[in-house]
């Protein structure tokens, strides 16, 4: 049995775990089943919004009219779309398998699946190995609903679908998280047929309300939104696919017709497939490692981050607490994990983008002032011709911190970050109301300043 001074487990958010181990001079192993580059790199962040920048160019050529411009007849070529996200996917998990191969004098890699024989002794494919310190950074996995007959369709997944060369010609989506609703875009851009069944009577409904509900009115223009919509059976085969399903308020029955589907209903934590039954490392009931602030799992020296721990679901998570989780098992001094100012985006079109509490959430333990703006009332959105977009922002009346700040409109993934840095600092609502550039997009953070009322 080969011993390591340091195991990490997934080559996501792990890769940075055991990049910073190398360069303490520590024994290192690295155990991945691959692809290399972890969730991100291969099936998530990076070649979804490959394909859906194409489609917000397309949907902002058949915008364009408003403007006064006749973009006339669109070719989109789809294969060319996907193979160009390929390419790239190919091109980056590469750079993480050469990255491994520059390293092999202080680096062991282990290319299959991992599982404990023992609180810190792992196996992979007969292999085993014992480590001082341990990093779990296996990710997640689509979560499939028990749904009756679905497991005898061919369904896709976000992993799946990225394999596609021709555009469906009308495509059923369970689901109506992040997921569904940004492959709902992209699908409906290429000249897709989508329908979207959501079970909950709100797309997107960790987000904000009101931004729920312009998502809903926006994309329903562009396609069938089913939200309070339970699929209860699937039927049929390849090409002709059937769910049946009941409004949940009403009990009226529902049946969708598609010629392919696409299930988007979550993720489950792969912590299922480590062997975890052979350790003392305790799981939640949803299947998640539990960690403490200090992303400690119950056992002594061994950390869970990204995906496994199910804390935030976002790379940009994944890789600060990476960052957190090899501090405190390398320093005596500890650092907890905030999680109080971690933004997300929805690569929608629109686009959203939120921090924060939402207003329901924060008057449960706040006096609150909301300020909400319009992307139309500043000259920037109104020189686009920018009707649905606005911003919402949440102040504890008492305190003037800001507690949340929710936005929906172009460029919302970047306008947040002035709000997310101002947050991290712990600032109060005055440091927003410095000087922005007129005329631009940024003057939506001055304007709901102006609108703060109880």
């Amino acid at each position: 049995m080969k011993s390591y001074d340091v195991l990490v487990v997934g080559s996501g958010a792990g890769g940075s775990v055991a990049s910073m181990a190398i360069r303490a001079g520590l024994r290192t192993a690295l155990v991945d089943r691959g692809p290399p580059g972890g969730t991100c790199v291969n099936t998530g962040c990076i070649p979804s919004k490959m394909l859906i920048y194409p489609a917000d160019v397309i949907e902002s050529l058949r915008g364009a009219e408003r403007l006064g411009v006749t973009a006339g007849d669109l070719s989109i070529r789809f294969r060319d779309i996907m193979e160009r996200m390929r390419e790239t996917r190919s091109r980056n998990s590469s750079f993480t398998r050469s990255w491994i191969q520059q390293n092999t004098e202080r680096l062991d890699f282990y290319e299959g699946e991992g599982r404990f024989l023992d609180d810190h002794v792992m196996e992979v494919d007969g292999r085993s190995m014992q480590a001082e310190k341990i990093f779990i950074c296996t990710g997640a996995r689509p979560a499939i609903p028990p749904v009756e007959g679905l497991d005898g369709v061919p369904y896709l997944t976000n992993e799946s679908v990225l394999e596609l060369d021709s555009t469906p010609a009308d495509l059923a989506i369970i689901g109506g998280g992040y997921v569904a609703t940004e492959y709902a875009h992209f699908f409906a851009a290429m000249g897709t047929r989508v329908t979207v069944v959501q079970r909950n009577r709100f797309l997107v409904p960790e987000e904000e309300e009101e931004i729920s509900l312009a998502l809903a009115d926006a994309l329903g223009k562009r396609m069938t939104l089913l939200t309070g919509t339970e699929v209860t059976s699937v039927r049929g085969g390849s090409g002709d696919i059937h769910l049946y399903g009941h409004d949940t308020d009403t009990g009226e029955d529902v049946h969708v017709q598609a010629g392919t589907v696409l299930v988007a209903t979550g993720r489950r934590s792969n912590a299922d497939t480590l062997g975890l039954e052979n350790t003392e490392i305790e799981t939640d009931r949803r299947g998640y490692i539990v960690t403490n602030e200090y992303l400690e799992t119950s056992v002594e020296n061994i950390w869970a981050v990204g995906d496994a721990n199910g804390r935030q679901m976002f790379r940009h998570a994944a890789n600060r607490e990476a960052s957190i989780a090899w501090h405190n098992a390398t320093r005596p001094e500890k650092t907890a994990m905030d999680y109080w100012a971690v933004p997300h985006a929805v690569y929608s079109y629109p686009q959203v983008a939120s921090v924060g509490l939402t207003e329901r959430a924060a008057r449960i333990d706040h006096h609150v002032l909301v300020g909400k703006a319009h992307y139309r009332d500043i000259a920037k959105g109104e020189a686009m011709g920018e009707e649905r977009g606005f911003a919402k922002i949440i102040v504890d009346k008492e305190t003037d911190r800001i507690l949340g700040f929710h936005l929906i409109g172009p460029q919302a993934p970047i306008l947040i970050q002035e709000i997310v840095n101002a947050m991290n600092r712990g600032d109060t609502v005055e440091a927003l109301s410095g000087i922005h550039i007129h005329p631009s997009l940024s003057e939506i953070v001055p304007a709901v300043l102006r609108h703060l009322t109880d």
